[in-house]
């Protein structure tokens, strides 16, 4: 009966006599492929990123015109507490001498201080609904406000503010607030929303004298204390007074666009008549034109290492005692024996390395000329800080070294537009793996579905075989319980 135990577990046996079947077969090497395929399909998919990151900083050094970043200027300032600057490419290069004495400031309008719970206003006023009206930018708005019997002076205030900024087109143009100005009392304040004499707020009574019993009025000054309202700043305070270069200037605004050609001032502080100026120096924004052409070269060298290690066999070595050399590994990058990836490596050396024809009078052929030298693995650096710095003097020279018909960037976008396109190098990489990958998932769904028909037949054989094994022991009790003796037929 021992060979009839030993094939009791006819499914665990025929299941190992598959698997080892399968261990020896295609399938695992159909696996491996797809596992290099899907490295592969990684590789090309972090290529792609670099590739994009590289086109992309290409692209913005081959801007033309006053788009191009080698036209950057920028604007420093010897006492940024009272001013600063920015410039456009338009800007010219110079120094600038700049007083400031006055600030610009929005008109501000306020009544006197009111009792909270006091009842003056409604007592002069009488409940209704009145009519004020401010004028702002040479526009009128009217503004009605419904008073109550009994409307406290801080109920009142507090409506008239809250229908003034309710009021869609006068409250683009001015802020109402109620200002507590002590335990008890409140002022209402009302602000022009942009500075300088031509934002400045007028204000009349239409029915009723809600304004006029307010004390709130744009032709006199408010008091220091609370006994009178009317306006903070005199018309004379409200715009920005500076000197630039000799010249006495006021305008409405603390940003200032239109006194120097592409530089936008910006007053931040004052000074006294016979302060020291601030000197504003306008030029070459060589600090941020270098973080561009940096963030090129990064990009241009992560990807032509990329390249090199993915596109390399790495063959080690040995040498005997003998003085005989053994190959003892050799390591494939996943793009190996890919002619195209390894040539866009040569072709984007070579396209940085030589020289361009279309270079301006005077202007730079080769990136040595602007610092910028190649090391023996073909990575970009700046190695020249005093000679790019130089360069950024011809900026029109330095933007045809990049941008021209066949600047540095034209050709790098040119060469990767065939791997980055639509249906271009990439795509079609990509879909072949796909392709091989669906073709290997077939091939192993047959190669196990031919292990699953012979797993099935072996299970009905040794099934077969077992039921044969049984009967014969079944016979061979029967002679046994005949003869009255006991023997196997084994």
């Amino acid at each position: 009966m021992t060979a009839i135990s030993a094939l009791s577990d006819i499914n665990g046996y025929v299941t190992q006599l598959i698997d080892l079947e399968r261990q020896q077969g295609p399938i695992p090497l159909y696996q491996q492929e797809q596992q290099d395929l899907t490295l592969r399909s990684a590789t090309l998919t972090d290529l792609r990123t670099n590739l994009s990151a590289v086109n992309t900083a290409a692209q913005a050094l081959a801007q033309v015109g006053v788009l191009s970043p080698f036209q950057a200027k920028t604007v420093t300032s010897s006492i940024p507490t009272i001013a600063t600057a920015t410039a456009t490419a338009s800007a010219l290069s110079g120094t600038h001498s700049l007083l400031v004495t006055q600030l610009a400031k929005a008109d501000t309008l306020t009544s006197k201080r009111f009792a909270d719970a006091g009842t003056d206003l409604i007592t002069a006023e009488g409940a209704g609904t009145k009519t004020v009206r401010i004028g702002v930018d040479g526009t009128n708005y009217d503004i009605n406000v419904v008073l109550g019997a009994g409307d406290t002076n801080e109920t009142v205030l507090t409506n008239l503010a809250a229908a003034i900024n309710a009021d869609a087109n006068a409250s683009a143009k001015v802020t109402a607030s109620v200002v507590q100005v002590d335990d008890t009392g409140s002022k209402l304040v009302l602000q022009s929303k942009q500075t300088g004499l031509t934002h400045a707020i007028s204000l009349s009574d239409q029915t009723g004298t809600l304004f006029a019993s307010a004390d709130v009025r744009d032709s006199a000054a408010a008091d220091d204390g609370t006994n009178r309202g009317g306006y903070l700043y005199a018309d004379s305070l409200l715009d920005a007074k500076f000197t630039l270069d000799g010249l006495t200037l006021t305008r409405s605004s603390n940003v200032v666009t239109d006194a120097l050609t592409g530089v936008t001032l910006n007053l931040l502080g004052t000074q006294a008549a016979d302060a020291t100026p601030v000197t504003l120096t306008a030029g070459a924004d060589e600090s941020g034109i270098k973080d561009k052409v940096q963030a090129f070269l990064d990009g241009y060298n992560t990807l032509i290492k990329y390249l090199a290690d993915r596109t390399s066999t790495k063959v080690s070595l040995s040498t005997s005692t003998t003085g005989s050399t053994s190959v003892d590994s050799v390591q494939r990058g996943t793009l190996a024996g890919q002619p195209a990836y390894r040539n866009l490596m040569i072709g984007l050396r070579s396209d940085m390395a030589e020289g361009i024809g279309s270079a301006s009078t005077g202007g730079p052929a080769y990136l040595a000329e602007i610092g910028i030298s190649a090391a023996s693995d073909g990575t970009l650096s700046i190695t020249d800080n005093a000679k790019f710095s130089a360069a950024l003097n011809n900026p029109e020279g330095i933007a045809a070294l990049f941008g021209s018909s066949d600047g540095l960037s034209t050709r790098i976008q040119n060469r990767l537009s065939s791997f980055l396109r639509a249906g271009g190098v990439l795509d079609n990489s990509l879909d072949a793996i796909t392709s091989q990958q669906g073709d290997l998932t077939r091939a192993i769904q047959q190669q196990e579905d031919l292990l699953k028909v012979e797993q099935n037949g072996l299970i009905q054989q040794y099934t077969a075989l077992q039921e044969v094994l049984a009967q014969l022991s079944q016979q061979q009790s029967v002679l046994d319980s005949i003869n009255g003796t006991t023997s196997s037929l084994y």
